[in-house]
């Protein structure tokens, strides 16, 4: 009946702007039937003409809501893009309120027209006599991304979509009509709190209703109170129990709880009742309670007493910022989330612009979507934010935006007095979040607990000022790291204890310093950028700063190891007396050594890279708290005598200290050191006979004077010695048994491995690059059949090493089945699959005449890489799974196995590439046989396309390229340059049809500049019959390297790539399958570095093919 009166008086219209040839048939038919029955009237624009369009403008013009759906093919349309700058221009003058809902479509592909739907926009734009038209088009675009809409991808479901879209379209005519609005979001969740409570079952229930203040936990409980307390015989709300209970003591407050559940059954209730003695009445009647705002196990403890006075099917409800305050006590409890970005967004509109007769312009929507991004959806900011700029200018917006910007919040004074009476920290606890605010925030969760909290982080049971913060929802923990609960820090920010003062981002902060309380100072960091000239500091600086605990002078504008001087200098020293330092941290420390009268007994973490010490300081000083040390590129640093009593410490970071020696023997107290930095350590020479229990890696890279490796941990799981002088390993190496990583990279000297290399059982990844005497690999290394990464590039080797070394025994299998040809060897024999762990196998550099025969052994082979081999002359049969392999700059290869490989499908062989560039010896059957490969491989991934994703593939599945001027005979479909038109035959998308192949040639003459990135791009329009188009593009193929090096090309290439159906499922749409509607293909081709094209790189010739599935796909 709603509905239908709402029909009857013609509310405003809502306008649909869609790409009708995709999604009218579908989304949009669903959505105007389910707006149409919530009383909605829609606009659906159904012309069919061009001079239809006045018609159109006048119903946007005539309706209050614009939906926007955007979809991939949007950008096709010439009608859909003017009808969205008709939007955009009736939203900047507040006459229409647009949502945009993106179909399957990221928002940020839409601000920054990415993949196909930016290539349509361009294409579209071409053709245009006007380019005022395309920058009105793509000013739009952006204008619709940057509103709050809805997203629809795969993961939800379009019924659920559409049922929001209709309610919010509802909500929204409400609020146009200045109705009072529903609580945004709280009707979720209502029906999640409900889930927690069985109503329906006679069954007691205490539930926690827990969140940070602010956060809607009263309103909910409220709501969810106000819903059910029909079905209870008795209902009480005990609002403000923390406020009460200031006021009043705890006696009288369950006093006053009592008299409210027994509601004059009994005639005389004082302080000296207790739940014991009514509990007769009590039980008589079935409760439904609701405890608001608890902030002290106390006031549980003496409302709830014991809880045997509840009956049977009673519930209650208690609301709390501190959620350990219901362990124990709560059946469950429910953490009130934020609002999402589209319920803060309405939530925070409503109350910027409730009774105002107005739409809001493009310019106070973008400022109010700032707003709602700075409250994080956390309700009382957004409603306090709205009700403060309601009715005000743009400029006033403008200028309060700007003062949160710069952390200032005096305008939440209101709100930081509600959070920390609802939170009631102690003085511990407030000291320890107020030093997260000002100086740890996202920082990792162990370091912070380790500097803040007064108890072992170590200890399950030990006091935790940093937990009892997230159980108050002040900060949490994400991703291993501490974050304040924005925006709660900025209502905090101003505050500043009477007894301790932190100063940090202050650009007079030195001036201030002279002028302050010394022994009110907690903590001092000290951004030196913000410094016109360089300082010098009295010796007394830091004296009287008996509370001190954190300091840190660094360069936010220089990095580290920039040549800059510091601009904080101690010509006379400097005096610290305080035993509270826990954090000192000093980027260019200037003196020789810390002060003598400095005390590090509750000294956690100490960083003074790039410093000009010598020494830390002066004998033996306590450091029973130090856990991180970093002295990294102190060049100056001789002795570090001063760390023996550090038996804690668990990081220590010496790289770059060039004229450290030696290590003390002492260091073998440090039981819980894990990781030992030495890189570039040059004056290095040995180390010490000790056994670091816990050490876990150890990195000596580039210690080029030492020449003896000397086991002092077997615990040591990632070992670098690459670039040491180190002759070989000793036989002690096989007590690593949790060795994962060894790199011995560029180690010149090394001449040999030992036999007992094999023993390590768990070794994943062996580093040999640039082992120049190291010419081949023993056969003493012939049980590394774990090892998944071998590099072993750059030896100057002139075999490669023996496949034996990583493959176990064959069983019945013959090697001789890898290298059967292709006619009478259609599969990978059973008996020996997963011989091999070999995952990437790096051969590039050597002097290798011919791979191994039997390289196809390696069954888990994935990466390949014998580029630069310039001896090499003949590949043989490749590993089945291989999906990337490179063979650039084989200057003497001739020849390639036919086939190259044995496929064996699966989920991980959707891409593949092979690429022979600048193999400018290649025989004619060697490209025959690649070209063979590439195309069968192809057409075997269709058959594990039917279970792959479904998204769209943006680069070729499988691709190559080698020296050459022809595209092979097979394309049917040729031309010259870089542009080719093909007429489609009849029937051409059937059931066979598997995707198509592409191929150009690339002149590389001109090509000078040459970049990292090169690819080969390939923009495809198919046209229809009745003159519409579709268009999609992606990457025949090119390279990426990640070399300081970047390939050079010598000749022109041919470069090839297929693609599968799923790349082009869009031109048969709505059609049947064995009926053709595109009749004539169009393809450019273009070289680019992934951002512009490049000069002087031709493409003289091209090619296009469909590709067919195999008659007979078993056999395969």
């Amino acid at each position: 009946m709603e509905a239908y009166q709402e029909t009857q008086i013609k509310p405003p219209k809502v306008f649909l702007n869609f790409r009708g040839v995709e999604l009218r048939q579908s989304f949009i038919a669903h959505l105007e039937v389910a707006l149409t029955r919530g009383g909605v009237n829609v606009h659906v624009d159904q012309r069919l003409q061009l001079g239809d369009q006045l018609d159109v403008f006048k119903g946007i013009e005539e309706s209050r809501i614009a939906l926007v759906i955007l979809s991939e093919r949007y950008t096709e349309s010439k009608w859909c893009l003017d009808e969205l700058v008709k939007i955009q221009e009736l939203v900047e003058q507040g006459k229409l309120m647009a949502i945009p809902i993106f179909y399957n479509l990221h928002p940020s592909v839409v601000e920054s027209l990415d993949g196909e739907f930016g290539d349509n926009l361009w294409k579209l734009g071409k053709h245009l006599p006007d380019f005022d038209k395309l920058k009105q088009w793509k000013e739009a675009l952006r204008f619709v991304s940057r509103l709050a809409g809805l997203v629809l991808n795969e993961k939800i479901d379009e019924y659920e979509i559409i049922i929001r879209i209709v309610k919010d379209v509802l909500e929204t005519i409400r609020q146009q009509k200045g109705e009072k609005p529903a609580f945004f979001g709280m009707q979720q969740r209502m029906e999640q709190l409900e889930q927690k409570l069985e109503f329906d079952l006679y069954k007691t229930q205490i539930i926690g209703v827990v969140g940070m203040p602010g956060i809607g936990k009263t309103t909910l409980a409220m709501m969810l109170h106000e819903k059910w307390k029909r079905k209870f015989v008795h209902c009480v709300t005990f609002l403000d129990i923390s406020k009460k209970s200031e006021e009043v003591s705890l006696v009288q407050l369950r006093r006053k709880l009592l008299e409210a559940l027994l509601n004059g059954k009994v005639r005389e209730i004082s302080d000296e009742t207790t739940h014991g003695s009514v509990k007769v009445e009590l039980l008589e009647t079935k409760i439904f309670v609701l405890l608001d705002d608890v902030s002290d196990k106390k006031q549980l403890e003496f409302l709830l007493g014991e809880l045997d006075w509840v009956k049977k099917g009673s519930k209650i409800i208690i609301t709390t910022c501190d959620k350990s305050l219901l362990e124990g006590l709560a059946d469950d409890t429910y953490v009130v989330p934020k609002l999402n970005d589209r319920e803060g967004f309405q939530l925070f509109s409503y109350h910027a612009f409730h009774g105002q007769n107005f739409y809001p312009t493009s310019s106070l929507l973008t400022l109010s979507r700032m707003f709602v991004d700075y409250a994080r959806g956390h309700p009382l900011t957004l409603k306090l934010l709205g009700e403060k700029l309601n009715g005000r200018e743009e400029v006033y917006w403008a200028s309060i935006l700007e003062m949160m910007n710069k952390n200032s919040d005096r305008m939440f004074q209101d709100v930081s007095r509600f959070s920390t009476d609802q939170n009631r920290l102690s003085g511990r606890q407030e000291d320890v979040f107020l030093d997260i605010v000002c100086f740890f925030k996202s920082e990792d969760e162990y370091f912070v607990r380790s500097l803040l909290d007064s108890g072992d982080p170590d200890s399950a049971d030990t006091v935790s000022e940093v937990k009892d913060l997230v159980n108050k929802f002040l900060i949490t923990v994400a991703d291993g790291r501490v974050e304040i609960n924005v925006p709660l820090y900025m209502f905090f920010k101003d505050l500043r204890p009477p007894r301790w003062l932190r100063l940090w981002n202050d650009e007079d902060i030195i001036n201030k310093l002279m002028k302050m309380e010394k022994s009110s100072i907690r903590g001092i960091f000290i951004d030196t950028s913000k410094f016109l000239k360089s300082i010098g500091l009295d010796h007394s600086t830091f004296d009287y700063m008996w509370n001190l605990r954190y300091i840190k002078i660094y360069d936010s504008s220089c990095h580290r190891e920039c040549k800059t001087a510091s601009k904080l200098d101690l010509p006379d020293g400097i005096g610290l007396r305080s035993t509270e330092v826990r954090y000192f941290h000093w980027v260019k420390f200037p003196l020789k050594e810390l002060p003598h009268d400095f005390r590090p007994m509750n000294l956690v973490d100490l960083r003074l890279p790039y410093s000009d010490i010598t020494r830390l300081w002066e004998g033996d000083k306590d450091t029973p708290r130090l856990k991180w040390v970093d002295l990294s590129y102190s060049s100056e640093l001789l002795d570090l005598s001063a760390l023996s009593k550090a038996e804690n410490l668990q990081r220590l970071n010496l790289e770059g200290c060039m004229s450290l020696d030696e290590l003390p023997v002492e260091f073998e107290n440090m039981k819980s050191l894990v990781f030992l930095n030495l890189r570039g350590c040059t004056s290095l020479w040995s180390l010490p006979e000790m056994n670091l229990i816990s050490l876990k890696t150890l990195i000596l890279s580039n210690c080029s004077n030492l020449e003896e490796f000397q086991l002092i941990s077997e615990s040591v799981e990632f070992l670098h010695l690459d670039g040491t002088a180190i002759k070989g390993l000793p036989q002690a190496i096989q007590k690593l048994q949790r060795l994962v990583v060894l790199n011995l990279k560029n180690c010149k000297r090394l001449a040999s491995l030992p036999n007992c290399l094999s023993n390590l059982e768990v070794l994943d990844k062996l580093i040999l690059s640039g082992c120049s005497r190291l010419k081949d690999l023993p056969d003493v290394m012939n049980s590394l059949k774990h090892l998944k990464t071998l590099l072993f590039d750059g030896t100057g080797a002139k075999e490669m090493p023996s496949i034996s070394c990583f493959t176990e025994s064959e069983g019945p299998a013959s090697a001789d089945m890898f290298l059967q040809p292709l006619g009478s060897m259609r599969e990978w024999p059973f008996a020996v699959n997963g011989v091999s762990s070999l995952r990437r196998l790096c051969l590039s550099g050597n002097d290798f005449v011919s791979l191994q025969p039997d390289i196809g052994k390696l069954y888990h082979l994935k990466w390949l890489n014998v580029k630069h081999c310039k001896k090499l002359r003949s590949v043989p049969m490749l590993p089945p799974r291989l999906q990337y392999f490179d063979a650039h700059g084989c200057d003497s290869l001739e020849r390639v196995a036919n086939p190259v490989a044995i496929s064996v499908l699966s989920d991980q062989m959707i891409h593949a590439t092979f690429s022979f560039s600048n193999c400018n010896k290649l025989d004619q059957d060697a490209k025959d046989s690649i070209i063979s490969y590439t195309r069968w491989r192809s057409q075997l991934v269709q058959d594990e396309l039917t279970q792959y994703n479904g998204d769209l593939v943006s680069e070729a599945l499988i691709g190559t390229c080698f020296p050459g001027w022809e595209v092979p005979a097979w394309f049917s479909y040729q031309a010259s340059g870089s542009v080719l038109k093909a007429k489609l035959p009849a029937r051409w998308y059937g059931n066979k049809f598997s995707g198509i192949g592409l191929c150009g040639v690339i002149l590389f003459d001109g090509y000078h500049s040459q970049r990292k990135r090169v690819l080969l791009k390939c923009n495809c329009v198919f046209k229809n019959e009745d003159g519409s188009s579709n268009r999609f593009s992606f990457t025949v193929g090119g390279w990426s390297e990640p070399s300081d090096t970047p390939r050079k090309l010598v000749s022109s290439h041919v470069f090839i790539g297929f693609t599968s159906t799923m790349d082009i499922n869009n031109i048969s749409e709505d059609e049947d399958e064995e009926k053709c509607v595109c009749t004539e293909a169009l393809i450019e081709f273009e070289v680019t570095d992934g951002m512009e094209e490049i000069k002087g790189c031709e493409v003289v010739k091209c090619g296009f093919s469909l590709v067919n599935a195999p008659e007979v796909r078993g056999n395969l």
